[in-house]
């Protein structure tokens, strides 16, 4: 028989075979899923970015994919730093396959879950799929390779903007398992201050999964990729395929960590393979979770879509299927008190914070590191919402990069948004280095 059931915006059928046996009635089933119609797609983030164009990319072969063709219609929700996303998915949203939501790993990482505003278990989400666009790249320079295995030596400097990272985690478990001699520089503003500091030797080395920044640094022939954090796929980590010869941080710890302290690591390391991610809310029907996860399947091996991916995101861009996206997630995002408690020591031993620092720690530690310079122009070109800002600094035309949460934004004295800033607008732009983040725009 054929049922057709009208949920919410979309129209699914199941269509139920029953099949009659000698000495019993139904024995057997098979269900298909057809959507019809408009699906919602909740985003976490502003328009722009890596996690809403990721969603739209995926949403656009979901719809070529999914039974039906359905219409998909996307809607972001930023606020909270993509709590508000995530705990609409989990509370609000329809459980009928109408909705869906890409996310980031940073929205259901160990770290996030513990603030009482997170009012999700991201373990009972229904995941479809996962993206990833490469992982961090540590960079040293050459003439610190031996410092970095003998202890005798002075210790190298890696720089951090606050503490914590992929960076931060993959050095800190290769000084435990293979005995790194380093120490961490905290309070860099970005990546982009970090690599300045880098070339200018105020730092030995740091990490980004940034590859035009890497390959800048890498063509110098000054520096040498020390660990990569890599890519999840088929169920095994893997070198980024732009970088197939830096070892990745699972193999120089292979065998070298036992008890807590691997169980540790595999938290930290399952957490930090988790880049881009998109699921259905809690309690979907499993036919809808089927339907999705088999168009998803189809998408990712579409020759446009990684056509589009490469193009638009990374030559590492790849993908994960629904089921290791869930098994990662649910090893890392609740890490038992023993860990908790070996992550703090850890963290300690190496002079790391153990509490997330403040805007206003942050800030002061940025002013012992980075050398300022102050330029006051008319804005020329205003990319991005304000996350651009392009002006003339004398007579060469320079840019920065402004950060909602960094950047110190006032009109005529009063603290504004960066969405605020027109072109045209007098500001004194306070920045470290042209294309770099900006500290300060005082219009």
């Amino acid at each position: 028989m054929t049922t057709s059931v009208h949920i919410g915006r979309a129209t699914w059928q199941l269509f139920i075979i029953g099949l009659a046996a000698f000495g019993s009635a139904f024995s057997a089933a098979a269900a298909e899923v057809s959507f019809k119609g408009k699906i919602n797609v909740i985003i976490g983030t502003t328009p722009g970015g890596g996690t809403d164009g990721t969603t739209r990319l995926v949403g656009r072969f979901l719809a070529k994919y999914l039974p039906g063709r359905p219409q998909m219609i996307y809607r972001n929700m930023p606020a909270g730093g993509g709590l508000k996303a995530t705990n609409y998915l989990a509370n609000e949203a329809k459980r009928d396959g109408t909705v869906w939501m890409g996310g980031d790993g940073d929205y259901i990482d160990a770290e996030t879950l513990r603030r009482d505003i997170a009012k999700f278990d991201p373990r009972k989400f229904h995941f479809i799929g996962g993206i990833t666009r490469g992982g961090t790249v540590m960079p040293l320079h050459k003439n610190k390779l031996a410092n970095l295995l003998d202890k005798s030596k002075k210790q190298v400097n890696l720089g951090s903007q606050d503490g914590t990272g992929s960076l931060v985690g993959m050095a800190m478990w290769a000084a435990e398992a293979r005995g790194w001699n380093l120490r961490f520089v905290i309070g860099y503003p970005g990546t982009g201050a970090m690599a300045l500091a880098t070339r200018r030797g105020e730092l030995d080395g740091f990490g980004t999964s940034d590859r035009r920044i890497l390959d800048t640094l890498f063509r110098t022939g000054n520096f040498k990729g020390v660990a990569q954090v890599g890519d999840f796929r088929d169920g095994k980590v893997v070198p980024r395929s732009s970088y197939p010869d830096i070892p990745t941080i699972d193999s120089l710890v292979a065998g070298r960590l036992s008890g807590i302290a691997a169980q540790s690591y595999r938290a930290w390391s399952d957490a930090n393979q988790v880049d881009k991610w998109y699921a259905l809310p809690p309690r979907t029907p499993a036919a809808v979770v089927k339907a999705y996860r088999a168009a998803y399947a189809k998408a990712v091996k579409d020759p446009e879509f990684i056509k589009f991916g490469k193009f638009q995101f990374s030559e590492d861009f790849g993908s994960q299927n629904g089921e290791e996206v869930a098994r990662l997630i649910a090893t890392s995002s609740f890490p038992s008190a023993e860990i908790n408690a070996y992550e703090i020591k850890l963290r300690t031993k190496y002079g790391l914070p153990t509490k997330p620092l403040t805007a206003a720690e942050l800030t002061e530690l940025a002013k012992k590191l980075i050398k300022y310079t102050a330029v006051t122009s008319s804005l020329d070109q205003i990319k991005r919402g304000g996350r651009i800002l392009h002006f003339k600094a004398g007579a060469e035309s320079h840019k920065v990069k402004v950060s909602g949460r960094r950047t110190t934004i006032t009109i005529g004295g009063k603290k504004v948004k960066r969405k605020n800033l027109k072109v045209g607008m007098k500001c004194k732009i306070t920045y470290a280095e042209n294309g770099g983040e900006a500290r300060r725009v005082d219009c």
